[in-house]
């Protein structure tokens, strides 16, 4: 009776056993990139693509303006970023996609500091990221002031206080994306420097920053995917006149 006892017991752990691992693998399943993204790695007359160990690096063959350090989103793929990083590398911002731990910035807040002492000089260097990747970075400018000028929010909030900083800040967010949590959005608002800037992407949703598809619970984008990486690009772009020469 106590043998079959046991044979039992081990029976039903191995299927809570089995069942956690499946529920854990499909939890942490990545938003792959997708067919745009993945085009957009490949090198052209202007811009050289290297997917290194630790980053994604999209380099303008021109002095760049400015690095920029993307954190991605949640279980999103960093390739996924790979139409803007080379639209921004075209327009000199030469941009590093970090390859996160499983997928999620939590886990590699702090890879943005080795990557920094081996690229090349730029002007600026730039910290930012999408979503929980934008918080992410957000938490490292607020350890490192030091280390980086500006920070870049793509349907992000900070939530470290960064409002008695030396730091430029951009946030831009599209006006479809149910994602975002608009009310912690506007709370933490205050979290930023008095300089902080925000531009919405009219028609842009929450995945859209990147090409990996549908995002669960986003709203459908009123405005291609190719328009809004063609927004952001430009509005980062621009936004660098904030900087005192």
């Amino acid at each position: 009776m106590i043998h079959k006892r046991r044979k039992i017991l081990s029976i039903v752990l191995l299927i809570l056993l089995i069942g956690g691992s499946v529920g854990i693998y499909y939890y942490l399943y990545p938003y792959h990139a997708e067919s745009e993204a993945i085009d957009a790695l490949s090198n052209t007359s202007t811009i050289t693509v290297t997917n290194k160990s630790a980053y994604v690096a999209f380099e303008a063959a021109k002095t760049p303006k400015a690095n920029l350090i993307f954190y991605p989103g949640a279980l999103v793929e960093p390739e996924s970023y790979a139409p803007l990083a080379k639209r921004l590398a075209e327009m000199q911002v030469n941009t590093y996609i970090v390859k996160m731990p499983l997928n999620l910035a939590i886990l590699g807040v702090n890879k943005a500091q080795s990557i920094l002492s081996e690229i090349p000089y730029a002007p600026l260097n730039l910290i930012g990221g999408h979503s929980l990747g934008g918080a992410m970075a957000a938490s490292y400018a607020s350890k490192h002031p030091d280390q980086v000028d500006g920070l870049v929010l793509l349907a992000a909030y900070a939530n470290d206080d960064l409002s008695g900083s030396n730091l430029q800040a951009l946030s831009l967010f599209g006006s479809k994306d149910q994602v975002l949590n608009r009310s912690n959005y506007e709370k933490n608002w205050s979290l930023l420097p008095s300089t902080a800037m925000e531009h919405i992407i009219e028609g842009g949703n929450h995945a859209q920053f990147g090409d990996y598809g549908f995002q669960k619970g986003d709203a459908p984008a009123s405005i291609s995917s190719a328009e809004q990486w063609d927004e952001t690009a430009k509005a980062i772009v621009d936004w660098l006149s904030a900087f005192k020469s």
